[in-house]
């Protein structure tokens, strides 16, 4: 399952979006730990040009995510992605979610499509998918939770079921209909400013900046 990191650096983003596509003899083999950096060509090629440019490259560094944990949870979806949006919920302002949710379902579509067609020695599938729907759900919980732990804070001795219950209540507030209400929640967290991490490289800091101004 996922682990607590950084984001892909921007040279490999960099060196993926200009790879030379080399043709293979047939019959080859990649290994798993080469699979993420096929399909990032892969969508690269095809589906990238179909999310707006605004929004590419928080799309694609998503994806580098659920690639990098795919063969390992067996293209299990469902168990991956909502502990993948709980570490990202650590890692990312809360516009990375505003900027995902409308390219999720291109992306899951595009999983599905050019997984099984991997050349690895053992083909992978994507076995369970999320639904749009369940998604934002679980992004708008994600983002009541984060609400709710800023503001006790400095109060550390507050019981773990107020904070429960006022994450609840928050989630209610920002979410309804299947829907986040965006701007809700820039009045919810805009008050606490996020962080970038120092140690991440120069073009990821650009990129979370340019996020956190949204």
């Amino acid at each position: 399952m996922p682990k607590q990191g950084q984001f892909a650096k921007s040279a490999r983003l960099k060196q993926l979006n200009n790879f030379k596509v080399r043709s293979r003899q047939q019959g080859q083999t990649i290994t798993a730990e080469q699979l993420p950096d096929f399909l990032l060509v892969r969508f690269n090629l095809t589906a990238k040009k179909r999310i707006p440019h605004a929004a590419q490259e928080t799309a694609q560094r998503f994806l580098i995510e659920v690639l990098d944990q795919l063969v390992k949870v067996k293209g299990d979806l469902v168990s991956l992605i909502p502990e993948l949006l709980n570490d990202i919920n650590h890692r990312a302002p809360w516009q990375f979610y505003m900027q995902l949710l409308p390219q999720w379902d291109l992306l899951q579509d595009f999983l599905k499509k050019e997984l099984p067609a991997v050349p690895l020695a053992q083909r992978c599938y994507v076995t369970t998918t999320v639904t749009t729907a369940d998604l934002t759900k679980t992004v708008a919980q994600l983002l009541a939770k984060k609400a709710a732990v800023i503001t006790f804070l400095k109060r550390p001795n507050i019981p773990a079921a107020m904070q429960q219950q006022t994450a609840q209540l928050l989630c209610g507030s920002i979410y309804h209909d299947e829907a986040i209400d965006w701007a809700k929640v820039r009045a919810l967290l805009s008050p606490f400013p996020f962080t970038i991490d120092p140690q991440l490289d120069e073009g990821t800091r650009q990129w979370l900046q340019a996020l956190n101004q949204l």
